[in-house]
C-alpha cells in the first residue's frame, strides 16, 4: 500500500497546536472590560486584578458565582494606605477555590473624598465571612463599606478619634484607658 503525502492543509493544522486556555485573569478582563484598572500582575505566583471600586461586589460576585474556577472561599481582606498614592486606601481580596486549588487576589484602591472617609461597596452579603475584616478595616484604616449590615468599630473604643492604622495617624504618647462594657456588643 503505498502512503499518500497529508494534504498541505491538514499538515498546516496537525502542526498548529490550540491556544492556551484563557486564564482566570483573562476571563475577569473579558467579563468586565470597563471595571477594571489597566493593571495586573503575578505577584508571589499568585494572579492578581485591580478592579475599580464601583464594580468591586459585581466582580467579586462573579468570581464566586459564575467562573468557571469557582473561587468558594474567600481566604482574606485586608486594608493598606499608601498616602503618596492619588488614591491612597487599598483594599485586597484572597479568594480560593476548593475544587481547583486556585488563589487570585483582587486589589481595590479608592481614595477619600475631601474631608470624608474613602467608600467602597461591602462585600460581607456575597460572603459573611467579609463582615469582621471589613469592620477592622473600617476602624484601622477608616475605608468606609457600603451597604455593610453592621459598620462600627471593632477593636478601638466606640469614642476613639481617628484610625490608628493610618500613616498619618499621630504617635502620642497619650494613655488609653480600655475598658469592658457589657453594652458594647462588640
Amino acid at each position: 500500500m503505498v502512503q499518500q503525502p497529508p494534504s498541505e492543509g491538514a499538515t498546516q493544522a496537525a502542526d498548529e497546536t490550540p491556544p492556551p486556555p484563557p486564564t482566570d485573569i483573562d476571563l475577569v478582563i473579558q467579563r468586565f472590560p470597563g471595571s477594571l484598572v489597566p493593571s495586573w500582575r503575578y505577584a508571589d505566583q499568585m494572579p492578581t486584578v485591580r478592579v475599580l471600586p464601583e464594580h468591586i461586589r459585581e466582580a467579586i460576585s462573579w468570581l464566586r458565582r459564575e467562573c468557571e474556577t469557582r473561587y468558594d472561599m474567600l481566604v482574606d481582606v485586608g486594608g493598606s494606605h499608601w498616602p503618596d498614592r492619588d488614591e491612597p486606601f487599598e483594599v485586597t481580596y484572597i479568594l480560593h477555590s476548593m475544587s481547583t486549588n486556585a488563589r487570585i487576589r483582587v486589589k481595590c484602591a479608592v481614595a477619600p473624598h475631601g474631608s470624608e472617609l474613602p467608600v467602597i461597596p461591602s462585600i460581607a452579603l456575597i460572603w459573611s465571612a467579609a463582615n469582621w475584616p471589613e469592620r477592622e478595616i473600617y476602624d484601622m484604616f477608616g475605608v468606609e463599606f457600603t451597604d455593610h449590615p453592621d459598620l462600627r468599630r471593632i477593636l478601638t473604643p466606640n469614642d476613639w478619634e481617628g484610625h490608628p492604622l493610618r500613616k498619618d495617624f499621630p504617635l502620642g504618647e497619650e494613655p488609653v484607658e480600655f475598658y469592658r462594657s457589657a453594652s458594647s456588643g462588640v
